[in-house]
């Protein structure tokens, strides 16, 4: 019985390691070539670790780039950097809407300037003029616009936003288009200031090109379809937030039913 109980202790004895194996082979009786293997097995998992810790990093940083120094070109598609946040999308249906202009207008330059000044909320509340950004060298920004912010002429630098300088410059031709049509002469200031509007809009138009395939509608060519656009009271929202302070103190030097863009 004890000689049987001896053999098989001897048998369960073969299937384990010695006290000092390593990654599965005893060492005691590990030859050098078994040894050479071993050592090259955990030189290739150091390598590896290494490897993964310095992709680790290297994917961190480069997250933390992207949060913190392109904060708002991420998933945009933009080529220069800018502080103005993507804003929602929303859906618009082209109409004709006689608040701000109508056929009739065109007779009488109260009517007119009357139409013009339901426009004035659609600008913000500096006219479309805003604030420098907190550190502009993050951004791809010009050299800012040096603006006159109180009655004693005091500077501050500022930007306006494309949009809201678009819909002066059509306000403007509205207006001188009236004043021609009335028989008004034209002025060298006027014929300056109106070609600027026109290849301004047109460049506008280009730049923000609408894709929206228009087909037929009752309302008419153009009218009654529907368009993605910029959620504008968004926009809006953002320009006022971010206005310049130079427009309050210029309120009252104009009557109020005759401010336009």
């Amino acid at each position: 019985m004890d000689l049987k109980k001896a053999e098989t202790n001897e048998e369960e004895q073969a299937f384990l390691h010695s006290s000092g194996s390593r990654d599965g082979v005893a060492t005691d009786f590990c030859s050098p070539e078994c040894q050479r293997r071993s050592a090259t097995k955990r030189r290739r998992r150091r390598v590896t670790w290494w490897l993964r810790l310095l992709l680790d990093i290297g994917m961190a940083v480069t997250i933390v780039y992207l949060l913190v120094f392109k904060p708002f070109s991420v998933g945009r598609k933009l080529i220069r950097r800018t502080p103005v946040p993507e804003f929602p999308h929303k859906i618009y249906k082209f109409k004709i809407d006689p608040q701000y202009v109508s056929e009739d207008m065109w007779f009488n330059e109260s009517l007119t300037l009357g139409k013009l000044h339901n426009w004035v909320p659609l600008s913000s509340q500096s006219r479309g003029y805003v604030k420098v950004p907190d550190d502009p060298s993050r951004y791809d920004l010009p050299k800012p616009i040096p603006l006159v912010l109180d009655p004693e002429r005091h500077e501050g630098p500022g930007y306006m936003v494309g949009v809201f300088h678009q819909l002066h410059c059509l306000s403007y031709l509205i207006e001188h288009y009236q004043q021609g049509y009335a028989g008004v002469n034209l002025t060298d200031e006027v014929a300056f200031h109106s070609a600027h509007c026109f290849n301004y809009i047109r460049q506008a138009l280009m730049c923000n090109a609408d894709t929206t395939l228009e087909g037929m509608t009752e309302e008419g060519p153009g009218e009654g379809t529907e368009h993605e656009c910029i959620d504008y009271d968004a926009l809006l929202e953002w320009a006022n937030e971010n206005a310049m302070h130079m427009q309050r103190w210029r309120t009252g030097l104009v009557p109020e039913e005759a401010d336009i863009l």
